[in-house]
């Protein structure tokens, strides 16, 4: 990928990316998107050292209300200064150069400790998850860590060690559990997080502070060291301001190219989730409607259907419980996790072994069904959550019951689609009448990730909290 032009033309180029913002003088460098960011750092700018430096600035002045991070990298600068040393040849193949990145606590960043949002774990790891190596390898600079509920097991982000909070309201979740990296992103900390998702937890928070968040394909981008999270339920993916992150995030970090599909799509439109009884409220459903007369205004196939789920809820619950365990295993000091995950992973020691079985082959199963659904149609939308954002609880001091009580209405949406493996995205849709963010789930077939990209591009209704750039 080139950046810009490497030689006389460098500065024409960069400046036609968005010249009007550049010449009034009304986007700082430090306000862009990742894309352009990496454009116009690689053209010198500025130099990376002192965007970095700002970008710490940024973070010390803005997190304390928003405690978004967990951890800073005490060798972003070091990194930045190697960065600066390129020329400009080099400049131009990376992608993402000078870009900072934030991450979730639980993916491996070397010399910072995979907490996975509690205190069971001490030690620093030894080395960088594959995503993170190809984020450094693609020109990015990791910034920092991102707080997350103990193990992910949440739909919401807090812990011991306290709560996030929503750039949209300091009284609301912010959604979970890769809610940290949301709020970095949405406050304008950083351009580009990555997020895990194992039932929703990148289009969830995504949806509750107005970003773009995607859930890829299974088996698309590395969960290496653990190549099988939660037993094939988790992945890793990108958070971002806009699509063009995402996609930019998802050429470094993804294995193969998406298929493409034909033109004009079919769009199947439901609200309908896999949980009997939970239906969204009515900004929600609007938002939803509002997407699908969108893109049929484009000329699309539009058409509204229900869909006959194959048993999720209890696959789920299996797959869900037995991650936990694999994860309470790995810690330093077992006897420091919440009361609530050692609750999860001793119902998951109860479980027979046959259990695991089943739950594959009901994994296969749900696969096998929606592939027979996306024979009818290309794509699907769905709201992400039934709700708007939720004020802040302290859902880590909850009991085992009580926790499944409110937390499983949140991943309704969410949480099939990690049982089919396929590609999702949350996409902003607007405010409600409360000025908080609603938004669109995009769902296609497993390998349709630029389907999933070119549709949000169809329908990006960006959002932001008052007082951000």
């Amino acid at each position: 990928m080139t950046l810009c032009e490497v030689k006389s033309g460098c500065v024409a180029g960069c400046l036609s990316l968005d010249r009007r913002a550049w010449e009034d003088g009304d986007m700082e460098l430090r306000d862009v998107g990742a894309a352009e960011l990496a454009r116009r750092l690689a053209c010198g700018e500025q130099s990376v050292v002192e965007h970095i430096r700002q970008t710490l600035e940024r973070i010390e002045e803005r997190d304390p209300q928003l405690t978004a991070f967990s951890a800073l990298s005490a060798d972003a600068l070091r990194q930045a200064k190697a960065l600066d040393l390129l020329s400009a040849e080099d400049r131009a193949r990376l992608p993402l150069f000078g870009v900072p990145v934030a991450i979730k606590e639980e993916i491996e960043v070397a010399g910072l400790v995979t907490t996975l949002g509690g205190r069971a774990n001490s030690l620093p790891a030894p080395s960088d998850s594959e995503v993170v190596t190809r984020l450094r390898r693609a020109g990015a600079v990791i910034i920092g860590k991102t707080h997350m509920p103990e193990f992910g097991q949440s739909p919401y982000t807090e812990g011991e060690w306290g709560a996030v909070r929503n750039p949209f309201g300091p009284d609301l979740s912010p959604g979970g559990s890769s809610g940290g990296s949301a709020v970095a992103v949405s406050a304008g900390m950083v351009p580009l997080a990555l997020g895990g998702d194992a039932g929703g937890s990148i289009r969830i928070p995504a949806a509750w502070t107005g970003i773009f968040g995607l859930k890829p394909s299974r088996g698309s981008v590395s969960t290496a060291p653990h190549p099988n999270l939660w037993h094939r339920l988790g992945t890793f993916g990108p958070l971002a301001r806009s699509v063009e992150d995402l996609e930019l995030a998802m050429q470094v970090i993804a294995h193969h190219s998406p298929s493409q599909v034909e033109r004009p799509l079919r769009v199947g439109w439901t609200l309908d989730s896999c949980l009997r009884g939970i239906t969204p409220e009515p900004q929600v459903a609007d938002a939803v409607v509002a997407a699908a007369g969108i893109l049929a205004r484009q000329g699309h196939q539009v058409s509204r259907g229900s869909i006959r789920w194959a048993e999720s809820p209890l696959t789920f619950i299996v797959q869900y419980h037995l991650g936990v365990l694999d994860e309470a295993r790995r810690t330093d000091h077992p006897e420091l996790l919440e009361r609530r995950t050692r609750q999860v992973a001793n119902i998951a020691r109860m479980l027979p072994r046959a259990a695991l079985t089943w739950a594959e082959r009901s994994t296969a199963r749900v696969e096998e069904a929606m592939n027979r659904v996306f024979k009818h149609i290309d794509v699907l939308l769905t709201p992400v959550t039934p709700t708007l954002p939720v004020p802040i609880r302290p859902i880590h001091r909850l009991g085992y019951a009580a926790h499944h009580q409110i937390s499983v209405p949140v991943i309704a949406y969410t949480s099939y689609w990690n049982i089919a493996g396929y590609p999702a995205a949350s996409v902003p849709a607007g405010l409600s009448d409360e000025g908080l963010p609603l938004a669109v789930q995009v769902i296609a077939p497993i390998g349709a990730d630029r389907l999933v990209l070119d549709v949000a591009h169809s329908l990006a209704h960006p959002v932001q909290p008052k007082g951000q750039p």
